[in-house]
């Protein structure tokens, strides 16, 4: 029989019969994630752009919008597009560099 140290009554219990009232009480309050996601807007900062103080992220972007700065980090990356190879101007410059030195 494996039994383990209980830390609510200080007695042992066996694993498979721990009494209920020794059960740690959940709290109803608590979220059953290990920590809430909180995105918080204040922000102590000074703006690069114009040197003002601000302790908001969104007064910041908005000035940022503003004055036409991009704000690197949260965009996105757009994907570059590969120009279309023209094949019949390969095609056309390799027959004339062969016949120029096979010639």
């Amino acid at each position: 029989m494996r039994e383990r140290y209980c830390r609510v009554c200080g007695d042992w219990h066996q694993l498979g019969k721990w009494p209920h009232n020794c059960l740690p009480a959940k709290n109803v309050a608590q979220s059953d994630l290990p920590a809430p996601h909180f995105v918080s807007d204040s922000i102590e900062i000074q703006s690069m752009h114009d040197g003002r103080h601000y302790t908001s992220k969104a007064k910041l972007r908005s000035a940022y919008r503003a004055a036409g700065v991009v704000e690197i980090g949260n965009e996105k990356p757009q994907p570059i597009e590969k120009p279309k190879a023209d094949r019949k101007a390969i095609r056309n410059e390799l027959r004339r560099v062969y016949a120029e030195y096979n010639a």
